[in-house]
């Protein structure tokens, strides 16, 4: 892999953190703090944290990019993208809490999984292409759910971990002059979650979630 440093990832912190978790910090002030640590546009400590979380879980993905990823990694994943945010940062939820997502299609609750289930899913994706792989973790993470807080995140940092080896990156699908933009990917996620309806979501990421990194 040819050297990337933070700021390659400058577009998957900004993105999810703008689509998944209302971050008010633009595109250009979210380089600049991966970049130099500047404050500058980073209005409030809840914004704050999440940069934080998210600078350190990309430092974390370029520093493993050649591990294995399974139920472990993901753990670790989310251990670094909710240490701010979560009671239990890195710990799978339980059947009991009762977890799930609020979408326009109605309230998704998948079940709960054990260290071993998470494994089982992961395994279960082999696809040898590794863009579809990625595409595939993405998604099948998100909809599992498997922790407290974090998930979408998680999952889109764990298909990085995938690509950034080759090249590429997965961004979240959003355009400052078209909002409509990531409303469409909230929604055909949230239809995939429902419905079991994966590859309009997916074709919507090939079109505007692959970037190329910088050469």
């Amino acid at each position: 892999m040819s050297a990337i440093n933070i700021t390659d990832l400058a577009g998957a912190v900004y993105s999810s953190g703008r689509v998944f978790d209302g971050l008010a910090t633009g595109r250009l002030d979210t380089e600049n703090f991966l970049r130099s640590g500047s404050l500058a546009g980073v209005s409030s400590r809840s914004d704050l944290a999440l940069l934080e979380d998210l600078r350190d879980v990309a430092q974390f993905i370029i520093d493993h990019h050649d591990r294995a990823i399974d139920a472990t990694y993901v753990r670790a994943v989310n251990a670094q993208i909710t240490r701010s945010g979560a009671l239990h940062p890195g710990q799978l939820r339980t059947e009991d809490q009762q977890i799930g997502v609020h979408t326009r299609h109605g309230r998704h609750t998948p079940p709960a999984l054990t260290e071993d289930g998470l494994q089982q899913l992961i395994a279960s994706l082999t696809c040898e292409d590794v863009t579809e792989h990625a595409l595939d973790l993405f998604v099948e993470l998100a909809k599992a759910q498997p922790f407290e807080d974090g998930n979408k995140r998680t999952a889109l940092f764990v298909a990085n971990s995938l690509l950034i080896g080759g090249g590429r990156m997965l961004v979240v699908p959003v355009d400052e002059n078209d909002p409509q933009l990531s409303d469409t990917f909230n929604d055909l996620l949230a239809k995939a979650y429902l419905r079991g309806e994966h590859d309009a979501v997916k074709d919507l990421l090939r079109e505007h979630g692959l970037i190329d990194l910088p050469r």
